[in-house]
């Protein structure tokens, strides 16, 4: 039952379940799948080593991470619903090392009366237990029976942005996977949200896949071509997600990258991925424009807590 409704009032303020990431919802999130040969796979976010040959200082949840547990308040509001007209632009600002307790925090900045309910825009943050914000950002919802229209990315505002001293990724080769109920759980157990419609049959129809599954798996480093240099990583730096549809567990998802530009910020370079994800029918899940950086010694400043 969505909490949300078209009588909601500007400055209302919600707050989500405190999350504590531990190493081990860390690992079952960012390792790959369980059944892989030599789980976890080894990055910033497994392996203590290879995090600090990047120059982190410690082991670094994945922003998607967290960013799912947005989502999951955000679904606790609107609905499921919110799935299929939903969107997120949030920037990820700190890191979130393991043993930290992140709560979820959603506020409606301002609401939009429409004849058969309202759009709203929230302020949207993730927050740890020292107060320190790790996510800040903004995100979209309907509530009543409204059914907004779908948004884009705004591919144009990223083509060319960059100098030609910034070095474009070339784009990558597609990632296809398959919903399963044991893929799913496992990332259930990462982010602690065990909702009935994400295991079973509801009255929503057959159980979907968990949203913060389908980011995680849509991030650039899930590519098979996907590769750095040696004391280099993918660092997630801003994301911007339009959902769609929810992904139905036994479904084939395929999903797609297109390097569209590049830029320069304070010395550091950023690459922005258009993403697509669909399903074996040619359904679309969600489209995201996926901004990311690199983490090394060279750019350690940027990150020391």
């Amino acid at each position: 039952m969505a909490i949300v409704t078209e009588d909601i009032r500007e400055g209302e303020v919600f707050t989500g379940k405190p999350k504590i990431v531990s190493l081990e919802r860390i690992w079952a999130f960012s390792g790959g799948p369980f059944s892989n040969f030599g789980w976890p796979k080894k990055n910033i976010h497994t392996d203590l080593e290879f995090a600090r040959s990047c120059g982190l200082p410690h082991v670094a949840a994945s922003g998607t991470q967290y960013q799912g547990y947005v989502v999951e308040l955000l679904i606790d509001l609107f609905g499921l619903e919110w799935l299929s007209h939903g969107t997120m632009d949030i920037k990820f600002i700190d890191i979130v090392d393991a043993g930290d307790t992140l709560v979820s925090t959603v506020t409606i900045r301002s609401k939009e009366s429409l004849d058969i309910g309202a759009r709203l825009i929230m302020d949207v943050s993730c927050e740890n237990q020292n107060g320190n914000k790790v996510l800040v950002g903004s995100a979209t919802g309907g509530a009543g029976t409204v059914n907004l229209p779908r948004n884009q990315p705004d591919i144009a505002a990223y083509e060319n942005k960059g100098g030609s001293d910034v070095v474009e990724r070339s784009n990558l080769e597609p990632l296809e996977f398959t919903v399963t109920p044991a893929l799913n759980q496992q990332y259930l157990y990462a982010v602690e949200n065990f909702s009935p419609w994400y295991i079973q049959e509801t009255e929503f129809g057959p159980p979907i896949a968990h949203p913060a599954m389908l980011l995680n798996m849509s991030n650039a480093t899930r590519s098979p071509s996907y590769s750095q240099p040696a004391g280099r990583a993918g660092f997630h730096a801003r994301d911007e997600t339009f959902f769609y549809n929810p992904a139905r567990l036994g479904k084939k998802l395929r999903v797609t990258w297109d390097s569209i530009g590049s830029y320069e910020k304070r010395g550091r370079p950023y690459t922005v991925n258009n993403i697509l994800m669909v399903d074996e029918d040619g359904l679309e899940i969600l489209r995201r424009l996926s901004h990311s950086t690199v983490a090394s010694h060279e750019h350690r400043k940027d990150y020391d807590k």
